[in-house]
C-alpha cells in the first residue's frame, strides 16, 4: 500500500515597514507587485530552507524595497487557507523600521512610503486586512513616535526612559507636569506582547522618555507628583 502522501501550508513572512516618505510623513512601505495576485502588498515571501523567520523578514525587506530593516516585534500569524490565491500559506508579520528611501528590486516593480489616508483600500492577500489589524492596535497613538520631540533634544543627549506607566491619560499626566517644569519629554506607546490580540483600553504600555542630562532633575520632579508612578529603578 503506497504511503499517504502530505500536504502542509507553506510557511511566508511579511512586514509592516515604518519608514518616512519624501515628504516627511511617515507611513508604511508598500509594493506593487511584478507577478500575479497583481496589486500593492506589504513585502514579504517564502521562507527559506534553514531559515529563520526574522532572517526571512529582513531578506525579503531588502530584496523588494532594498532596505535594511530594523525587527520591532512580531506582530501576528495569519493563516486563513485562502488568504493566498496560490496555495496555502501561514504568514508570521513582523513590525519593522526603516530609513531612507524603497527602491523596487527582484519581484516588486514599485516601492514606495504610503501614509495612512492615502494607502488603497484593496491590497494583495490579506494585506489590508493586516494593516487594519495593526492601525487597530494604534488607537490614537501617531505613527510618528518622534512628533512631540523638541527639535533641541537632539542637540542635547540620548533620550532615556524616565517612567513607565500603564494608559494614556497617566502617560500625559506625567508629560504636562514635566515640561511645566521646563523638562522637555515625548511618550512612547506600545502594546505588551502579552496581551495581543486584545488591545484593552487603559492596558497599553506607555514610557515618558526624557534627555540623559535632564533624567535626574526628572526623577526629582516626579516625586512631588501626588500619585507619582513607578519610575525607572
Amino acid at each position: 500500500m503506497a504511503a499517504p502522501k502530505y500536504r502542509n501550508p507553506f510557511p511566508t513572512v511579511d512586514l509592516i515597514i515604518e519608514a518616512v516618505g519624501p515628504d516627511g510623513e511617515r507611513g508604511i512601505v508598500l509594493v506593487n507587485r511584478r507577478n500575479p495576485p497583481f496589486g500593492w502588498a506589504l513585502p514579504g515571501g517564502f521562507v527559506d530552507y534553514g531559515e529563520t523567520l526574522e532572517d526571512a523578514a529582513r531578506r525579503e525587506a531588502r530584496e523588494e524595497t532594498s532596505l535594511d530593516v530594523e525587527l520591532v516585534r512580531q506582530f501576528h500569524s495569519y493563516s486563513d487557507p485562502a488568504r493566498d490565491p496560490r496555495k496555502h500559506t501561514i504568514s508570521t508579520v513582523f513590525i519593522a523600521r526603516a530609513s531612507g528611501t524603497p527602491r523596487a528590486q527582484d519581484d516588486a516593480k514599485e516601492a514606495r512610503v504610503f501614509g495612512r489616508p492615502a494607502i488603497p483600500d484593496v491590497l494583495a492577500f490579506d494585506h489590508r486586512k493586516i494593516l487594519d489589524d495593526y492601525f487597530a492596535t494604534l488607537k490614537e497613538e501617531p505613527m510618528d513616535e518622534t512628533k512631540d520631540h523638541p527639535p533641541e533634544k537632539e542637540e542635547r543627549g540620548d533620550l532615556k526612559e524616565v517612567v513607565r506607566v500603564f494608559g494614556p491619560a497617566e502617560a500625559e499626566v506625567v508629560k504636562n507636569f514635566l515640561e511645566s517644569q521646563g523638562v522637555a519629554c515625548l511618550i512612547r506607546g506600545q502594546v505588551p506582547r502579552f496581551i495581543y490580540p486584545v488591545s484593552v483600553d487603559g492596558m497599553a504600555e506607555f514610557k515618558v522618555l526624557v534627555v540623559e542630562r535632564d533624567f535626574e532633575l526628572a526623577r526629582e520632579l516626579l516625586k512631588k507628583l501626588p500619585e507619582p508612578a513607578d519610575a525607572e529603578k
